[in-house]
């Protein structure tokens, strides 16, 4: 059975498209830091692991990777957060920050993509690189500095968020087989000028909520927030100066994201590593158990 692990941020769901666009079976299990671990240990107790399998975009314990360095399996795993480094030392991990060809940070889709085509599994299109480097350019937050050439990265973003995983998945693989992408039709361009707003709205709102803390030696602006992580972090950060990064809290999910905008701090290894999660210089995530949610509601309603 072919099967990829994959998180539910947009490099993730890039992973899951081109999954599908070479292999339209292959099942697809989403994941993200905190619970990762357990699915992929569940798969491992439950199936015969036979076929491809890939882990993108994240990475596991050292207890399940060494679990699966003591079997017969087909494993690949591949990385791009620093914080991940440490699973190089297993043969069938792939762990790497940056492409040594572009000298740019890379991302988990653009490590699949290039292992596809080493593979033979695809071929190299114009198509598909442009696919790639946007979410790469998205996911690296470089479409910042890109101008109008970077506004397709935050598009499919956006465009994600609105379609949800599955449809947005469908929509990309359509748009890529049909040789449309990156074009986008007059539903998406209403669709997104509909989502700008929400978005200025949700930014302006949550820069009232902001307040501020020290953390890990830093002043961390923290709000409670669930939606538009990624630009809502970048702009909280533009619009408080003041604060070196910005820790936003989705109770829903259990987890923490971390944005920041300056360049003297790597949120993935000073901040988020320390609460059990990971991710990039400026952009990271660590969860957090839901037992403090539960404490919390005891602590509103105590007598």
């Amino acid at each position: 059975m072919d099967k990829i692990f994959t998180p539910t941020d947009l490099d993730g769901i890039g992973c899951a498209v081109l999954a599908k666009y070479y292999n339209p079976d292959i099942k697809v299990e989403y994941c993200d830091y905190n619970n990762v671990n357990e699915k992929v240990s569940k798969f491992l107790d439950n199936n015969l692991p036979l076929g491809d399998l890939y882990i993108t975009d994240i990475s596991i314990s050292d207890e399940v990777a060494q679990r699966i360095d003591d079997m017969p399996t087909d494993f690949l795993l591949l990385d791009h957060h620093a914080t991940a480094l440490g699973l190089n030392k297993y043969s069938w991990c792939t762990v790497k920050t940056m492409d040594e060809n572009t000298g740019l940070q890379t991302c988990g889709t653009e490590l699949f993509y290039n292992l596809l085509i080493d593979y033979g599994y695809i071929n190299r299109s114009k198509r598909l690189d442009k696919f790639v480097e946007s979410i790469r350019d998205f996911d690296t937050w470089r479409w910042t500095t890109l101008g109008k050439r970077g506004m397709l990265s935050k598009n499919l973003n956006d465009l994600f968020h609105i379609y949800g995983k599955d449809y947005f998945v469908d929509w990309c693989l359509n748009s890529l087989l049909s040789n449309t992408f990156p074009s986008l039709g007059t539903t998406e361009e209403t669709l997104l000028k509909i989502r700008q707003d929400e978005i200025n709205g949700y930014v302006g709102k949550m820069n009232q909520e902001l307040y501020t803390i020290p953390l890990c030696g830093k002043i961390c602006g923290v709000v409670f927030a669930n939606k538009f992580i990624s630009e809502l972090g970048n702009r909280l950060c533009k619009l408080n100066p003041e604060i070196d990064f910005v820790a936003m809290i989705d109770v829903e999910s259990c987890t923490v994201s971390y944005r920041t905008t300056r360049d003297d701090i790597h949120l993935g290894q000073d901040v988020a590593k320390l609460f059990g999660g990971g991710g990039h210089p400026k952009a990271a995530g660590s969860p957090f158990d839901k037992a403090i949610l539960l404490e919390a509601v005891r602590k509103i309603f105590k007598e």
